[in-house]
């Protein structure tokens, strides 16, 4: 049976990018590997974004202002990496992607408020809604059983 392509957030796959250089890898990765065909990526690295880098938030979604903790604007970076995220979806037509919650790239839920404070707020990192915008199912690390139902009706 052909297995269906999942576009992965690096961090999920164990790889160390996120912004404080480690992962967030998740339990049932090595499942993923038996039912899906995953491509990895950190659409922040893949901007040329540093391992380690300051934490960043969105400021304001329109217009949309992306700042590190240290007041940096870094919208280039976050929509250069959603471009090169959903490129590679577009090439390698893949339909669902399993991001990481709570980021400014890859939250498709929730993500901070753009105080630094721990705080959430509804609402979606830019490679999240720049996939969900272009007929790209997103889910989180917690939505992984909702992910196996989606892809197995497909």
């Amino acid at each position: 049976m052909k297995k269906v392509k999942l576009l992965v957030s690096a961090c999920l796959a164990g790889e160390n990018v996120r912004y404080d250089g480690k992962n967030s890898m998740i339990c049932e990765f090595d499942k993923l590997k038996d039912t899906f065909d995953l491509e990895y990526i950190c659409p922040e690295v893949a901007s040329g974004m540093t391992i380690p880098r300051d934490s960043n938030e969105i400021i304001s979604q329109n217009p949309l202002k992306i700042e590190s903790k240290l007041g940096i604007s870094n919208e280039k970076y976050f929509m250069k990496g959603s471009s090169i995220a959903l490129s590679l979806c577009n090439k390698l037509n893949i339909k669902y992607a399993l991001l990481k919650s709570k980021s400014p790239s890859c939250g498709n839920e929730k993500i901070y408020d753009g105080n630094f404070n721990g705080t959430l707020i509804d609402g979606m990192g830019v490679t999240a809604k720049m996939l969900k915008n272009n007929g790209i199912i997103v889910f989180n690390e917690n939505q992984i059983k909702s992910l196996y139902k989606a892809a197995n009706n497909k």
